[in-house]
């Protein structure tokens, strides 16, 4: 997340500096110029910051040290932006000029945070501190590949070695490709989908079946190829090329390894011509994979078959929304078989001993149906005595990211690709959904709502923000790490549902960075630490300790104990969200929250807004659903900027 504190700083200037301010004297301190500057800085350091997203923590503790100080210098210029904003809407002119002093501690901040973020930038040049760094650690993965990208090829590979008898909850979906595959008479060539999250068995399914048609003579010839990420035309087209004679007896009839473009489409396609041929396409990321070598592959009338798997819904749309398969998570029962499975495998029965089936429950439940992460915890505990005490270690010492157990580290090696593969402002909304409790239904209006408040949401020529943000969250969804829980009437999403697993890894992340701090029952956050966004869950007042609010942009409670007088230490807030939270009375004091963009009190006891409301001329968005109906509503109109005042 270090490279979308640049892109959000950029975009909160931006804002920050279009506004009108009544003096100069903020001007003659050179603030704006200033910010504009230390903006434009801290975007030339966004390719290395890009590169260390990808990272995770990867070994290079200076590299680890210097972002860590890139960020909190941008944390500090976000806070400049902030109050520059802060300072400039007040509505009275005689508050905006009186407030000199402020003006000048600005000026002097600035100073300051350009200084260090310059001091920054040469100490990375000085210790050689590059993205070149990357190519050293690929090179230890072997033949310079991704060490990501080296296990999930490895992972898929292994699927062609896994027993029928040990896979479940997959029976129906292979009945049906079965179907498509053999019983189906069409000659047309067609595509055939799997798509699914990353971890779901979707390359396991896929080359079951593979594997007994293969066996059969029902194809001519077939190939399996896994496509990945970094995948190149002619590199994929020599592999499939490969594959298809990799039980022809003669060998390969032509040196592929010297062959270009087209002499590799006309080589396959001779080969091909008049055959009934399968091919398999494993792991494919972009639909351009399919586009670049479709002309390798004619429709000469004899039934020939390519099934393409994905996490993509966008690649999905390659196929007849027929002839897809979509994989969820498994039932309780099935993921329950598939541990006994894999934990158990060397036993007659493949069953759990009695005294450890409670934890075996509990320790289950961290895997939340993910095939892949049930089979790494099933090897894990394989190697185990069959103790209370073993077991009891295993459970409380489970984390799916940093684990130094190489089956462990893998699961979130698999599932943090599809956060990587995201574009800076995708992957920042998804983050930005840690903030909801586990297993929470996100409504989509109020997800893009919120987007937009906290300043997630470029503006664009071809659409409103709303139509942006809604775009982003199609293309969340579309990449599997959102899940449509059900659709309006129209077809759209209307609440949505993150895996837990994805939840967990966005979390450590934004917690990693000083982003988030989400707290359940019991208050996470120490005095002494700064935050940017805090989340408190059914946490009671006993817990609740003394913020540092001089930071926090979002505080959002949900039924919690929340003391509103907290409220008017929150200077530069602007998300508040307080739902199921119960208080009779907003104080009047919020309105002194002049950055506040999205206020909501859903579902409280509060019968009334105050009048002074009405001050908060950039509020976007009031949320006060389930508490009044007309009453109190009226100030809302004095607010130019609220796009939606929900009171149903």
């Amino acid at each position: 997340m270090a490279e979308m504190i640049a892109v959000s700083l950029s975009a909160k200037v931006a804002g920050a500096l279009s506004r009108p301010v009544a003096i100069k004297l903020c001007s003659l301190a050179g603030i704006p110029s200033g910010i504009r500057a230390a903006a434009q800085d801290l975007e030339l350091l966004r390719a290395f910051l890009r590169f260390v997203d990808t990272r995770h923590g990867g070994g290079d503790a200076l590299a680890d040290a210097w972002v860590d100080q890139v960020r909190d210098v941008a944390f500090e210029l976000e806070d400049v932006a902030d109050e520059y904003t802060f300072l400039s809407g007040h509505t009275s002119l005689r508050r905006r000029c009186a407030n000199v002093a402020a003006w000048l501690t600005l000026s002097r901040r600035l100073r300051v945070a350009r200084e260090r973020l310059r001091e920054l930038s040469a100490t990375k040049e000085q210790y050689g501190i590059r993205p070149a760094a990357q190519a050293s650690i690929s090179a230890a993965a072997g033949e310079g590949e991704d060490p990501v990208a080296v296990i999930g090829r490895r992972l898929a590979e292994r699927s062609h070695f896994v027993e029928e008898d040990e896979i479940v909850g997959f029976a129906a979906h292979t009945r049906l490709l079965m179907k498509w595959l053999t019983g189906d008479a069409d000659p047309q060539r067609m595509r055939l989908l799997v798509c699914g999250m990353g971890g779901v068995g979707k390359t396991t399914l896929v080359t079951n079946v593979y594997k007994k048609v293969a066996a059969s003579s029902h194809f001519d010839c077939h190939a399996w190829v896994t496509v990945s990420k970094s995948f190149t035309t002619e590199d994929l087209l020599r592999r499939i090329a490969k594959e298809f004679h990799r039980d022809v007896l003669a060998g390969m009839p032509w040196d592929v390894d010297k062959m270009n473009y087209r002499s590799l489409v006309e080589a396959l396609r001779g080969h091909l011509s008049n055959k009934k041929y399968l091919l398999v396409l494993d792991d494919v990321w972009d639909a351009r994979a399919w586009y670049e070598i479709r002309e390798a592959f004619a429709d000469d009338g004899t039934g020939s078959r390519i099934i393409i798997t994905t996490r993509s819904q966008e690649v999905a749309s390659l196929a007849s929304s027929d002839n897809i398969i979509r994989l969820e998570p498994l039932s309780e029962q099935e993921a329950w078989s598939l541990f006994c499975k894999t934990t158990f495998k060397e036993d007659a029965d493949q069953e759990c001993p009695n005294q450890l089936k409670h934890l075996a429950t509990k320790i289950l439940e961290r895997c939340y149906g993910l095939p892949l992460a049930i089979i790494s915890v099933g090897n894990l505990l394989a190697l185990k005595e069959r103790t209370l005490f073993a077991w009891k270690n295993v459970h409380d010492s489970l984390v799916w990211y940093g684990s130094s157990d190489h089956g462990i580290g893998q699961v979130s090696s698999i599932l943090n690709l599809s956060i990587d593969d995201l574009p800076h402002h995708l992957k920042i909304c998804l983050m930005y959904c840690n903030i909801y409790p586990e297993d929470f239904l996100l409504k989509r209006k109020i997800l893009i709502r919120k987007w937009i408040a906290e300043g997630l949401i470029e503006e664009k020529v071809q659409g409103t923000m709303e139509e942006v943000a809604d775009d982003y969250l199609n293309q969340l969804v579309q990449r599997s790490l959102l899940h449509v829980v059900l659709h309006n009437e129209f077809g759209r999403a209307k609440l949505c549902r993150i895996h837990d697993l994805i939840r967990e890894l966005i979390v450590h992340r934004s917690t990693k960075e000083r982003l988030f701090v989400v707290s359940k029952r019991t208050v996470t956050l120490e005095p002494s630490r700064k935050a940017r966004h805090v989340v408190l869950d059914q946490c009671t007042s006993d817990y609740l300790p003394v913020l540092k609010t001089a930071s926090l942009r979002s505080f959002q409670a949900f039924r919690s104990d929340f003391d509103v007088s907290l409220l008017s230490g929150f200077r530069l807030l602007t998300m508040l969200n307080l739902w199921l939270i119960q208080i009779h009375k907003l104080p009047s004091t919020v309105a002194n929250l002049v950055n506040l963009r999205y206020l909501g009190i859903r579902s409280t006891l509060i019968e009334e807004l105050p009048r002074e409301l009405g001050q908060l001329q950039n509020l976007q968005t009031l949320d006060a659903k389930g508490v009044f109906e007309e009453k109190g509503i009226g100030e809302i109109g004095k607010i130019r900027k609220t796009r939606w005042a929900i009171s149903i």
